[in-house]
């Protein structure tokens, strides 16, 4: 497998990984919104919010490292 293959899949595998984490932060939303607007803002609420901020930098650091990955591409 030469480097050229082995970066193409290795980018393919990360857009499975961001695919993962946009259907989390997608789901882990939702769930946090419906206990906002039903008034039960408990423990489960907050672990939701830090869940989707802590999601949300996943997902940005996963996409930059995508982009910087991608564009070593270039060089092979």
């Amino acid at each position: 497998m030469s480097k050229l293959d082995k970066a193409k899949e290795y980018i393919g595998a990360v857009k499975v990984y961001m695919g993962f984490i946009l259907a989390s932060l997608m789901g882990t939303v939702a769930g946090t919104s419906k206990l906002y607007l039903s008034g039960e803002t408990h423990i489960m609420f907050w672990i939701g919010t830090i869940g989707i901020v802590l999601l949300s930098v996943g997902f940005l650091l996963l996409m930059k490292h995508l982009h910087k990955k991608i564009n070593d591409l270039e060089q092979l």
